[in-house]
């Protein structure tokens, strides 16, 4: 009996001794920058901050040149006199003949239209407005009948 006393406080120890040395001490030091641990900061980013890198992206895309073919949302400045207008296909239409406040006026062969800057986008090739020639020329000329 004795035997089995012995051995009850001898397990009784050595279980508190494992559950003491997990209770104490000092949490582990975070893991150093650069290393396989530590958080990516773009994973720490929160809602606010993608929303300031879409406008930051989209100023610079439409602030200069354009280098690709997708269109892009042109601003008042991007539409001056002279500047060709191309169709949804590349098409020369005609060029911008004036430009008031919110619209331009596009002068083609078969005569001039205003056009609201929101219709107008650009890419590499200039200015473009989304619908083939034959429409833009059928408004031009005053044939286009409404849908009823």
């Amino acid at each position: 009996m004795r035997v089995i006393e012995c051995a009850a406080v001898a397990a009784a120890l050595m279980l508190s001794g494992t559950a003491y040395a997990q209770a104490g001490g000092s949490p582990a030091p975070p893991p150093s920058p650069g290393t396989a641990m530590s958080p990516n900061p773009d994973m720490m980013r929160g809602p606010d901050e993608r929303w300031a890198d879409f406008n930051k992206l989209r100023d610079d895309v439409a602030a200069g040149p354009v280098k690709s073919s997708r269109p892009v949302p042109v601003k008042p400045e991007d539409v001056t006199v002279g500047k060709e207008v191309r169709d949804s296909k590349g098409v020369v239409l005609g060029a911008i003949d004036r430009v008031g406040m919110d619209y331009a006026v596009i002068a083609s062969p078969g005569g001039k239209i205003e056009i609201e800057f929101a219709s107008l986008a650009k890419n590499n090739k200039g200015l473009l407005i989304n619908m083939p020639k034959a429409k833009f020329d059928a408004i031009v000329a005053g044939n286009a009948k409404p849908k009823k």
